[in-house]
C-alpha cells in the first residue's frame, strides 16, 4: 500500500472513530498518526517538518478526545500538505497525490466540525 492510500485510510478510520464518538479503540487513530508521523520523519525534508508537528498535536487532541480540536488539525494538516505539494509536478503524479490528500483532510476537517457540535468535550 503506498503512503497516500494509507493516509486516505487513516483519514477516514479516524473520522469514523471520532464520529462514533470514540465508541471504538482510539489507539486505531492514534497507530496511524504515529506510522504518518515516522514516515515523514524518515522523508526529513523542510515541507514535511511543519507536518510532523502537526499531526504531534493532532495526536494530542485525540488523547483528548477533542473533535473540535481535531478539525482545527485536520484544517492545518490538509493546507500544510497543498503548501508541501504545490511545487511537486512529476510523472509520478505524487504532487496530485498530495493535493487530493490536502482536499481530503480539509473535507475531514468540516465534518469534524459537524461532529464537535453535537459532542461534548470529554474532560
Amino acid at each position: 500500500m503506498s503512503f497516500f492510500s494509507e493516509a486516505e485510510t487513516s483519514i477516514r478510520l479516524l473520522f469514523d472513530t471520532v464520529n462514533l464518538g470514540f465508541n471504538v479503540d482510539p489507539s486505531k487513530g492514534q497507530d496511524h498518526i504515529e506510522n504518518w508521523i515516522q514516515h515523514l520523519r524518515s522523508i526529513d525534508q523542510p515541507a514535511t517538518r511543519p507536518l510532523v508537528a502537526e499531526l504531534e498535536t493532532l495526536r494530542g487532541h485525540v488523547n483528548a478526545n477533542n473533535a473540535a480540536a481535531m478539525a482545527e488539525s485536520f484544517q492545518m494538516l490538509g493546507e500544510l500538505t497543498a503548501q508541501a505539494a504545490a511545487g511537486t509536478h512529476s510523472f509520478k503524479g505524487e504532487g496530485d497525490k498530495a493535493r487530493e490528500l490536502s482536499q481530503k483532510l480539509i473535507t475531514a476537517a468540516g465534518n469534524l466540525r459537524l461532529v464537535a457540535r453535537q459532542t461534548p468535550v470529554q474532560h
